[in-house]
């Protein structure tokens, strides 16, 4: 997370991202990512990570880390920044595409498809409906994340009724949609959609990656904080380990 910053107004925003957010210190961050080897993945995103004004000084630098870096873009904010994306793509700053669906209204994402094919659309089970999930597998060549509801920052208040009988509509009618498309699911949508039905055994044994903090870690850079994953609430500053250190450390605490 780079920046807290996001003029979109989600209710549901889990990050509680809002207008008056701040950016992170890119100078600091890139010092706790550059103990990384080359060859590591970086999913970067906000807030609005597109408005962060030393993205590109930090996206030339994790670059030349070795660093593989994708970036996740809100789907109200192509058209605002789409010279910008374009140039990410073009300079190669970033390997892949995640793009919040807000809107069945894929104009611009029609647009983003012809300038990169790692494009993957994210979507909220619970916020987005099942007919989204559909529309999007019928624009062709769809590579979808399902991602679960999270009752974490402004989608605590959020959470009602609606959002419950939404995932239960996943859950009846996401069997449907396996085999139609490149789908798939964050651990917490793995859990509400209880997706390892869906496998046999062996199947499961192949395509499952291994619970949240195995091979993953969420950053903060706002508040300058570790975490097992964005919902976390048990977080670590910066100042206490370097980012290999919690990793190692907090892993082993949780396997013991």
């Amino acid at each position: 997370k780079i920046s807290d910053y996001c003029d979109l107004g989600c209710e549901y925003c889990h990050e509680s991202s809002t207008k008056e957010g701040k950016h992170a210190d890119l100078d600091k961050l890139f010092d706790i990512l550059s103990e990384l080897p080359s060859g590591v993945e970086l999913a970067i995103g906000g807030g609005n990570p597109l408005a962060h004004p030393d993205l590109l000084k930090f996206l030339h630098k994790l670059k030349e880390h070795g660093l593989i870096v994708n970036i996740t873009i809100n789907q109200g904010h192509l058209k605002q920044y789409e010279d910008l994306i374009s140039l990410l793509i073009k300079s190669e700053l970033v390997n892949g595409i995640g793009i919040s669906i807000t809107s069945n209204n894929f104009k611009h994402v029609q647009k983003l498809k012809k300038l990169s094919s790692n494009i993957v659309y994210h979507v909220i089970a619970g916020i987005n409906t099942i007919e989204t999930l559909n529309a999007l597998i019928e624009m062709g060549d769809a590579k979808i994340l399902v991602l679960g509801y999270k009752q974490f920052g402004f989608g605590v208040k959020f959470h009602n009724k609606e959002v419950d009988n939404e995932i239960q509509r996943w859950y009846m009618y996401i069997p449907r949609y396996i085999g139609k498309a490149v789908l798939s699911f964050d651990n917490l949508a793995i859990e509400q959609l209880n997706v390892k039905r869906l496998f046999t055994q062996a199947g499961w044994d192949k395509f499952y990656m291994g619970d949240d903090f195995t091979f993953t870690m969420y950053v903060d850079g706002v508040k300058q904080e570790f975490a097992p994953t964005s919902r976390s609430s048990n977080r670590e500053s910066f100042n206490n380990y370097t980012l290999l250190q919690y990793f190692k450390f907090f892993k082993k605490q949780r396997d013991a």
